[in-house]
């Protein structure tokens, strides 16, 4: 759903097919996330994207995943590289098909990979409570047609390659650039849905 799009919980039960309590509890649970705002006498909106949330989790993550990243060229085994060649031959053919859901899916096992290499999936599942908006800003980004999914390929090419080779400053500089590239982008998805961001005071 859009941002800013009225919901209801009928409808939800209806279109998921459970019951009231579920819907309910499900709701909270978004609204705590802030993924849905409550507003009385209007009703249940999807929330707006909160870029200013988004960049600050862009940073937290670049400087953790930069150094785990690192880590895991030191840590790599043949098992892992043959992993991760499962993923990028997965990726290859979403990008073909252009799917949103299946791109963004063999995107987070690229990433969460390196996170299970070092022992830190902890982290990794910590990360995505501080992730929300960014992941959403992420899925925008792939509705974007003149944003190339294939470079963000390529991205991945050249830091699995540097793992591999055990280069670990290459990797962790080009694991930063990677996650830069949110901050590149930003202006381009805030003038194509510029309706679907919060408006933050500076």
């Amino acid at each position: 759903m859009n941002p800013d799009k009225k919901i209801s919980e009928k409808d939800i039960e209806a279109d998921v097919g459970i019951g009231r309590t579920p819907v309910r509890e499900a709701l909270i649970h978004l609204r705590h996330d802030g993924l849905i705002d409550v507003i009385p006498q209007s009703g249940t909106f999807i929330s707006l994207i909160d870029l200013h949330a988004a960049v600050a989790a862009r940073f937290v993550r670049e400087n953790i995943e930069s150094k785990v990243v690192m880590e895991a060229s030191n840590r790599i085994s043949d098992e892992d590289a043959l992993d991760f060649t499962e993923i990028m031959q997965q990726q290859k053919q979403q990008i073909k098909q252009q799917n949103v859901a299946g791109f963004f899916d063999t995107d987070e096992a690229f990433h969460r990979k390196f996170y299970e290499i070092t022992d830190k999936r902890i982290v990794w599942d910590w990360l995505q409570s501080v992730n929300i908006h960014l992941n959403r800003f992420r899925w925008l980004r792939l509705k974007v047609a003149q944003l190339d999914w294939n470079m963000l390929e390529d991205q991945h090419t050249a830091i699995l390659n540097a793992v591999k080779n055990h280069d670990i400053d290459e990797a962790g500089f080009l694991a930063s650039r990677h996650l830069h590239l949110m901050l590149e982008e930003q202006q381009t998805l805030l003038d194509t849905f510029p309706e679907y961001f919060k408006q933050n005071e500076k």
